[in-house]
């Protein structure tokens, strides 16, 4: 299992243990997208995800998951030194996304 982030100019990927579910391999894909973030000098970004139940869960609060429990510090972090993240559902069969 492994997951990965790509933007225009850069990728990375990180392999996770083989017991990893589906739902946390998006979470940490996530977590890759805000390191990222974190090196960047721009401003904004939009985070695409085709894993509604992970953005679900950010945007519920599931704070009795530590990863939701990272994303949101690493969230309130880059809100905090001015960048602004949206996070966009992909379907990936059609490639349309909806704003969150």
């Amino acid at each position: 299992m492994a997951c990965a982030v790509v933007s225009q100019t850069s990728s990375e990927s990180v392999r996770l243990p083989n017991n990893t579910s589906i739902f946390r391999a998006e979470l940490h894909a996530i977590m890759l997208a805000m390191r990222l973030i974190r090196k960047r000098k721009e401003k904004n970004f939009i985070v695409f995800s085709d894993s509604m139940s992970s953005l679900q869960a950010l945007n519920g609060f599931k704070l009795e998951l530590n990863l939701i429990q990272k994303l949101l510090k690493d969230y309130s972090h880059l809100t905090a030194i001015g960048k602004t993240v949206c996070y966009a559902v992909l379907d990936p069969n059609s490639h349309k996304y909806t704003g969150k």
